[in-house]
This record gives C-alpha cells, sequence and structure tokens, in this order.
C-alpha cells in the first residue's frame, strides 16, 4: 500500500491531492485514439460507420451485431472507408460491438424502431445511441482543459510537499 506522508499540508491540499488521485482513477473518460460508431436506417438496410477521433475511417474493423440475449446475429468488417451496410434485422434492442484488432473497441446500443419499411424510404433515421459522427469529433476543450488544470494541480502540490522543510522557519 502506498503511503503519502500529507502532515505538512493544510487540509485544502489534503482535499485537492486525493480529488485529483480518484479522478486518475478514471482513465475511460479519456478521448485518446476514440473510436466512434454511427448507425443509421434506410430503405430497410443499416448503415454503419467505424471512425477514430480524429475523423480517420477504421478499415477493416469487426462489426458484431448482437441481441439483447448476447447472440451474434452479425459479425462482419467495415470497408476501408469504415463503412458497412447490412440488412436491418427485426425491430428491437441491440449492440453494437466494434474491434479494429489493434486494441480500439467501441459498443453502442442501438434500436431499431418498430415501422412499415415503406416509411423508411428515403429517410436516414440516427438509431445508435451515441453521439453522431460530428459531435464525436469536435475538440474535446472540456478535456483539455482538465488535463492541463490537472497537469498544473499536481505540480503545484508535488512543489508543496517537496519544498524544504528548513524555508518554514
Amino acid at each position: 500500500m502506498f503511503y503519502y506522508n500529507l502532515g505538512g499540508c493544510s487540509l485544502p491540499y489534503r482535499l485537492l491531492f486525493s480529488a485529483l488521485f480518484l479522478f486518475s482513477l478514471f482513465p475511460a473518460l479519456a478521448l485518446a485514439h476514440a473510436m466512434g460508431v454511427e448507425v443509421r436506417l434506410k430503405n430497410n438496410q443499416i448503415y454503419i460507420e467505424v471512425f477514430f477521433h480524429d475523423n480517420s475511417p477504421a478499415s477493416g474493423a469487426l462489426v458484431t451485431i448482437e441481441n439483447e440475449a448476447g447472440e451474434k446475429i452479425i459479425s462482419e468488417k467495415s470497408d476501408k472507408e469504415g463503412k458497412l451496410q447490412v440488412p436491418a434485422p427485426l425491430s428491437g434492442k441491440y449492440k453494437i460491438l466494434v474491434n479494429d484488432g489493434a486494441g480500439h473497441v467501441s459498443s453502442t446500443p442501438m434500436i431499431i424502431p418498430k415501422t412499415n419499411p415503406a416509411e423508411t424510404n428515403n429517410q436516414n433515421l440516427l438509431i445508435s445511441k451515441s453521439p453522431d459522427r460530428n459531435q464525436f469529433i469536435q475538440t474535446p476543450w472540456l478535456g483539455i482543459v482538465v488535463g492541463l488544470a490537472t497537469i498544473a494541480a499536481l505540480g503545484f502540490i508535488a512543489s508543496r510537499l517537496y519544498q524544504n522543510p528548513k524555508s518554514h522557519s
């Protein structure tokens, strides 16, 4: 077990250090090399696009669609543009799992609505429950600011913790 002597720090510094430590335990909040999935329904076909945070396509990614029971319905690879078109399964809830084989994985729920196939003609319904491509590829300014603030705060805390104790007398 790691033990840090924070006895020389005041309570606000201890709380800040503890909060930053706890925040660092949730790396899933980071979007570095994240992979997005957008699924649309049109003409009784589902159009799947797989892409990275920098808007480049995830070509050759394995796309698997599972039903609510976890059974594989479809398992195919995306093309060089990160796209895949397959017939729409029956209405219901599904999960799309994507793995590019290089450690990037993504998962999103998908709901196929109960509609007449003629009603989806010439429509382009977003049926995945994840951000669409435009939202996904936006620059994560909040994350950048939080990351820089975390680095600055940890640097400040480290400088306070490792100061020469004689300088306080």
